[in-house]
C-alpha cells in the first residue's frame, strides 16, 4: 500500500527520465523502499530488460552487510549469467556487471546501503538501466547520483496509513 509522497515520488520518476542513478536517503522507517518500489513497478515498461532488487543489509541488526563482491555475485546470477563465467575477482565482476548491464535497459534497486563506498563499484557505466539506490545516509560522494531526500509522513498521509493498515477493525 502506497500512500503519500507524491512530490517524491513525482522527483524520483522525472529523475528516472534524465539520468542514470538515483539515491534516496531518509531515517530507518521512513518508507525509502517503498517509495523506491513503487517507482520502479511504475517505471517497468521503460526498462524492459530487467527489475533487480538487492538488500545490501547496511543498517540490519544482527545482520552483515553484503560485501560488494558478493553483491556482484548475485546481481551477475540474476542477470543469469553462469556461475562458471562469474569471475571471482571484485574489479573484474564490476568489470563484467557493467557490460552485461550496458546491454540492457534494466532497473537495479540496490537496498539499504551503508554508504557511498557500499554502492560504487555496482554502478553502471555506460548503458540506459536505472539504478536506485537507498540508504539512511545521502550519497553526496558518487557523481551523478540524483538525490532524493524522505522525512516523515504528513500527519494526513500517516492517518490515512494507520486507518488504511487497521481496516476494518478499527473502531
Amino acid at each position: 500500500m502506497f500512500i503519500g509522497r507524491q512530490e517524491e515520488l513525482a522527483a524520483l520518476l522525472a529523475a528516472a527520465r534524465r539520468t542514470r542513478m538515483v539515491a534516496i536517503d531518509g531515517m530507518a522507517g521512513v518508507g525509502k523502499t517503498a517509495l523506491a518500489v513503487h517507482a520502479a513497478h511504475l517505471l517497468t515498461p521503460e526498462f524492459p530488460d530487467g527489475q533487480l532488487y538487492l538488500d545490501l543489509r547496511g543498517f540490519k541488526p544482527g545482520r552483515v552487510p553484503v560485501e560488494p563482491a558478493e553483491a556482484l555475485r548475485l546481481l551477475l546470477a540474476a542477470l543469469g549469467v553462469e556461475p562458471g563465467r562469474i569471475p571471482g575477482g571484485e574489479a573484474e565482476r564490476a568489470a563484467l556487471w557493467r557490460a552485461e548491464l550496458a546491454a540492457r535497459r534494466a532497473i537495479v534497486l540496490l537496498d539499504n546501503a551503508a554508504d557511498a563506498a557500499h554502492v560504487r563499484g555496482l554502478l553502471p557505466g555506460a548503458g540506459h538501466s536505472l539504478v536506485v539506490i537507498t540508504s539512511r545516509r545521502r550519497m553526496v560522494e558518487l557523481d551523478q547520483v540524483q538525490p532524493i531526500s524522505q522525512d516523515v509522513l504528513s500527519e494526513g498521509d500517516a492517518t490515512e496509513l494507520f486507518a488504511k493498515v487497521l481496516g476494518p477493525w478499527r473502531t
